[in-house]
């Protein structure tokens, strides 16, 4: 669940919702300037776009309220022995429709724990010894079960999956539509670099990450642009309930329930 202070109150996307924005993201992605992932109807890096995230289903329905904010954990903060279970369930979905979503959506959840795999520096977190082992048992069990689904690709890496070129572009795909997504669920289109984009994603070969630019309310001047039309919009479901502190879970839904649902239009342009 993503929580964003506005001037309504408190701005609510679900993770699904954001996985929805961040397929049509990735259903758009690529141009003369940046290639495109893979032109196939359904390629499995959009699928994992799309679904990334549908683990939370679950846990939404009846959200933990974080102590520390009165309010149910934000996306970020969820505790790994609540977290970790909702990509197990999504991997898990995910690698029965094909087996390459499965291998994207597990290096997603592990991603979180390994810095992006060491490609950017997440927020620090510290665990206690108790959440420190479940989070290394997760990222050893993906690990594995990424290597077993590379069999299921029709080929298995030297090494492990993450070393494989293809894999780790489509993976680096992946997280730049996650975080464009993000720059308007949870950041209100602030400016921001994201990246690295994937080797050879830039024709040019000049530019590693996007450059993103405020361009009033909920619109991104991008540059270097990575869609066809210079100016897309991309739907993003959302609802707007009380600021205030909730005692349980079911105040906040009760709240949910009796919000009025909103398409917030979030506008990409050439920058």
């Amino acid at each position: 669940m993503i929580l964003t202070r506005i001037a309504a109150g408190l701005l609510v996307v679900r993770q699904t919702d954001h996985g929805d924005q961040t397929g049509l993201i990735a259903d758009a992605w690529g141009n003369e300037d940046v290639a495109p992932v893979d032109a196939r109807h359904e390629h499995p890096a959009a699928l994992a776009a799309k679904h990334h995230d549908d683990g939370w289903t679950l846990w939404e329905r009846h959200p933990t309220i974080d102590p520390d904010t009165e309010l149910p954990y934000q996306f970020l903060a969820l505790p790994p022995r609540e977290h970790l279970p909702l990509y197990r369930a999504a991997v898990e979905r995910a690698a029965q429709v094909d087996p390459l979503a499965g291998i994207l959506i597990s290096m997603h959840g592990a991603g979180i724990y390994n810095d992006r795999y060491g490609t950017f520096r997440l927020t620090e977190r510290y665990f206690s010894p108790d959440e420190q082992m479940l989070v290394d048992e997760f990222l050893a069990d993906m690990r594995h079960l990424q290597d077993e689904l590379m069999a299921g690709t029709g080929h298995r890496p030297i090494t492990h999956a993450a070393d494989e070129p293809h894999v780790m572009a489509l993976y680096l795909a992946l997280q730049i539509w996650d975080r464009l997504s993000l720059q308007f669920a949870f950041r209100l289109a602030a400016d921001a670099l994201i990246g690295p984009l994937p080797a050879g994603a830039n024709t040019g070969g000049a530019a590693t990450e996007l450059r993103c630019r405020n361009d009033g309310s909920l619109a991104l001047r991008i540059d270097p642009y990575p869609f066809v039309a210079d100016e897309t919009t991309f739907p993003l479901t959302a609802c707007v309930v009380p600021d205030r502190a909730y005692r349980a879970p079911e105040e906040f839904l009760g709240e949910i329930a009796g919000a009025a649902s909103t398409t917030l239009e979030c506008v990409v342009r050439a920058g």
